[in-house]
């Protein structure tokens, strides 16, 4: 599943809530007092505006899309900013909202706040593994996701009363994606993930396949999430 289709459902959400509240001009959706004002997060607050920006600035004259209403209306509005954003950048944008607009955006997934937060980090921080042709295989985030019922349902074993699966490794971005993308999105992610693992076990001889999932995080029976 392409990262692309999540950034444009998180941007849509984004988009339709700060536009409705706040305007379709940057200027007045990129203004910090639409924004939490937690002075804790005033800091984080301009930084992430200043990045984008800093990207409308410099990308915005190379879309077809964002050129076309910067040469037509003089503004670019929130849909369109898909276009120069980075993931990164609009899982850090979720994160400054202001508490209200967070709930309503995590609503949507029938998650909490803080669980789309850590959520959101997760995937930017693989995305970016991926993007950069970086290690992912055994690769562990310094956030974990909150226990959840696929830990329970998938009986992934504990240890120290900590699962030892899909927390904050590759199966975890299987457990997230399982709560924000459709079932048959989802379903046709689980597929070709399944495809791939088995061209794999056909490839690798010198390695058991269960010692590769151990490593990259995934218990033994990791297909059955997609029943659940």
């Amino acid at each position: 599943m392409k990262n692309y289709i999540l950034c444009l459902y998180l941007i849509e959400e984004l988009e339709i809530l700060c536009s409705k509240k706040y305007g379709f001009r940057e200027k007045d959706y990129l203004n910090p007092k639409n924004f939490t004002q937690d002075s804790l997060k005033l800091r984080q607050v301009h930084d992430v505006l200043n990045k984008m920006k800093r990207q409308i600035h410099v990308n915005g004259k190379q879309h077809t899309a964002t050129m076309h209403y910067l040469s037509n209306y003089g503004y670019i509005p929130m849909w369109i900013l898909v276009k120069v954003l980075s993931f990164g950048i609009i899982a850090e944008l979720y994160n400054i909202l202001k508490y209200e607009d967070q709930v309503a955006v995590a609503n949507i997934y029938n998650l909490d706040c803080e669980s789309l937060s850590i959520y959101l980090y997760l995937l930017a921080n693989f995305r970016n593994l991926c993007a950069h042709e970086d290690i992912l295989y055994d690769h562990r985030t310094q956030k974990e996701i909150p226990d959840c019922i696929y830990h329970y349902k998938l009986g992934i074993n504990k240890t120290d009363n900590h699962y030892d699966y899909g927390k904050n490794d590759l199966y975890a971005i299987v457990i997230v994606l399982k709560q924000l993308l459709t079932e048959s999105e989802f379903r046709n992610f689980i597929y070709e993930v399944g495809y791939e693992i088995d061209i794999l076990d056909g490839k690798v001889s010198s390695v058991p396949l269960n010692i590769i999932l151990n490593n990259i995080g995934f218990p033994s029976n990791w297909r059955d999430i997609i029943e659940i």
